[in-house]
């Protein structure tokens, strides 16, 4: 067993510019006889069918229905911290999908490739097993899934990194472009092509609206593996059913109304029917896409469209996932809004999203004293000692001595029977690893296997992300305390603009205006007694406390029964809307209350005051609001007239109606 492992270690490690599907199609020969199995192939993700890697045979005679293998493929998407599945095939139909366990009979095995960028590849192990897989034989499918998915990603790797250059551009070429081309589509292309690198889903989908939201102007997709199918041109024309428009201007609206994101777990959910209604679940069934979420991207106030983030596995969108998302919409609005005031920033973070390529891999097969019996990889990470030959030699001379410790105990719990990753900075690089337990024939760990591969790019890419998102979220909180105090500004001015300075009641023109508007049922006008000589004696800051006082005494006593008003000099007026027994009673009060203790200046003078008073009703409909209000002015100061001349301090009541 241990020379099959190694020899499919080997194959594993076979550098991606010399990695071709005969490489595929011979490590699968070795899981084959591996696991005693009939068969053993790997299928990928075609348009629109599941194909099998190395046959040519027409994917719609495979020995599994088409929906067959999405049904697999879907149970391994939905679960991607188990290790497989098990299912019965009868009439090339898949029946009984079970989690991989032993004892289980089943005629086929199964389990998910996961790849840098898909996890669209499967492998797929006919048995039959009608006693089940034993323990070993499950634990063997553990250890050789990172092979055959770093295999598998190896092959691919030609295309990826052609389509990772044309993604390098898109990003490098985004702040360019926006500045010199009106090709918004180019633009918007590259910007979703960044979102789904930092953000991890298969496909990003931007859509931008019309102000009124009656039509999608614009749409992009990410670049990716399946950039090139039909699948992939339905969803960047959005011609994806027969309802779609009508499906993209209904999210939008709701999006616009509810500003929150739409968050669709499981696409094929028959309750759901806003973001996937029952004509368009075939399309994401034919796309592979299990989970759904679609954020809006708004500029103040307006919707400027959305971003849809699709996946092939199922996510429960938790907080924290939601809120990276809502973090990364944030910075496409802002790129789509106002890129020319970000030039370098967007440049930046292009670069920053640009950060990917091929990891370096060493594959070990260690003995529990830590003897190394196969050590064979693309490159060695720099986490070991230089040394041209690690075969034979111990683990612990290998590995730096202070990450020597923590390797004994990785040791340890693999040999123990777990499987797991562990994450390792050494000089400045950042190493991860995944270990599993390598089984005899009666199914005790007898070694331990290891994949290490460098994520230093990936870690770094992270930590520049989260920087910009810090400094993205500094420039809005700056940007909104200056919104902020600009509103703060202009409302002191509309305050400035309808009060009078001195005394804070409303100035003239705004006490008029009011009066217009309003239909007041009285008008009140009272008048400081002999305010010239208050002037004269006490100089005009006496004056203008003694306005304050009298303003403040009148609004007391007047209360809500009436709005106060400044007309000039020591004249003041008041709206009533009540009864006339009400303005009577209230303007009485007020002829009380400045007159009730005296106003105290500077230097502890007391000055008594008093006011005369005129009351009209404003009853007249005939006229015009204007007019109406004109006449019981001029009846309210005819008879502030009649106080003044009857001895101050009182308040006289016309008796000709308005």
């Amino acid at each position: 067993m241990l020379s099959a492992i190694a020899a499919l270690a080997r194959l594993a490690a076979t550098p991606a510019q010399e990695a071709a599907e005969e490489t595929v199609l011979s490590a699968c020969t070795l899981v084959r006889d591996l696991l005693g199995a009939g068969d053993a192939y790997v299928i990928r993700a075609g348009d629109p069918n599941f194909v099998r890697l190395g046959s040519t045979d027409d994917p719609r005679s495979y020995e599994i229905k088409q929906r067959g293998y999405w049904l697999v493929w879907r149970e391994g998407a939905a679960n991607p911290g188990g290790a497989g599945g098990l299912f019965t095939v009868a009439d090339r139909m898949v029946l009984d999908p079970q989690p991989l366990e032993a004892g289980v009979p089943a005629t086929h095995a199964a389990t998910l490739l996961p790849g840098n960028e898909s996890n669209s590849e499967v492998l797929i192990v006919r048995g039959p097993w009608p006693n089940g897989l034993s323990a070993e034989q499950v634990d063997l499918v553990a250890a050789i899934r990172p092979l055959l998915a770093y295999l598998v990603g190896n092959v691919l790797d030609a295309e990826r990194q052609e389509r990772q250059r044309s993604q390098l551009s898109a990003l490098a070429d985004v702040a360019e472009s926006f500045s010199r081309s009106d090709n918004v589509n180019e633009v918007l292309t590259g910007l979703s092509t960044a979102l789904a690198k930092a953000s991890g889903y298969a496909w990003v989908a931007i859509a931008l609206t019309d102000p009124a939201i009656e039509h999608v102007t614009d749409r992009a997709l990410n670049v990716g593996r399946h950039s090139e199918t039909a699948i992939a041109e339905q969803g960047r024309t959005g011609n994806v059913g027969p309802t779609a428009l009508e499906r993209d201007l209904r999210v939008a609206r709701h999006l616009a109304w509810t500003r929150m994101p739409y968050l669709v777990p499981d696409v094929f959910d028959p309750n759901e029917q806003m973001l996937v209604d029952d004509g368009l679940r075939g399309y994401y069934e034919q796309a592979h896409i299990l989970s759904m979420a679609c954020f809006p991207m708004f500029f103040r106030d307006q919707l400027l469209g959305s971003v849809t983030f699709c996946a092939s596995e199922t996510r429960s969108f938790e907080e924290q996932e939601t809120g990276f998302l809502s973090a990364l919409v944030s910075q496409a609005s802002n790129t789509v809004t106002a890129f020319r005031l970000n030039r370098e920033l967007r440049e930046a973070e292009a670069q920053l999203r640009a950060v990917f390529a091929n990891s370096p891999a060493l594959i070990t097969v260690i003995q529990p004293d830590g003897t190394i019996t196969l050590s064979e990889g693309a490159s060695l990470p720099r986490a070991v000692k230089p040394g041209s030959f690690l075969a034979g030699r111990s683990i612990f001379d290998v590995v730096p001595p202070a990450i020597a410790q923590a390797t004994r105990g990785h040791l340890a719990r693999c040999l123990a029977g777990e499987s797991f990753s562990a994450r390792l900075s050494i000089s400045g690089r950042e190493y991860e690893s995944q270990f599993a337990p390598l089984r005899d024939d009666s199914g005790l760990p007898v070694g331990v296997i290891t994949v290490t591969m460098d994520v230093t790019e990936r870690v770094q890419a992270e930590r520049e992300l989260r920087t910009l998102n810090h400094a993205l979220r500094a420039a809005k909180e700056q940007a909104e305390g200056l919104a902020r105090a600009a509103e703060t500004s202009r409302q002191r001015a509309e305050y400035l603009a309808s009060h009078d300075a001195l005394t804070g009641v409303l100035s003239r023109r705004a006490w008029f205006e009011l009066a217009e508007s309003h239909r007041p049922s009285a008008i009140a006008i009272f008048d400081i007694d002999s305010f010239k000589t208050i002037n004269d004696t006490c100089g005009h800051p006496g004056g203008d406390i003694v306005l304050r006082a009298v303003a403040e005494r009148i609004a007391e006593a007047v209360g809500y029964a009436g709005t106060v008003g400044r007309l000039g000099g020591e004249e003041f007026a008041v709206l009533f809307s009540g009864s006339m027994a009400e303005a009577e009673s209230a303007a009485l009060r007020a002829v009380e209350r400045v007159a009730a203790e005296p106003v105290t200046l500077p230097g502890g003078v007391s000055l008594p005051v008093t006011v005369s008073a005129g009351l009209a009703p404003c009853r007249r409909q005939s006229d015009s609001p204007a007019a109406t209000v004109a006449r019981a002015y001029d009846l309210a100061d005819r008879a502030l007239y009649s106080a003044k001349a009857g001895g101050r301090h009182q308040l006289v009541i016309s008796g000709m109606a308005a």
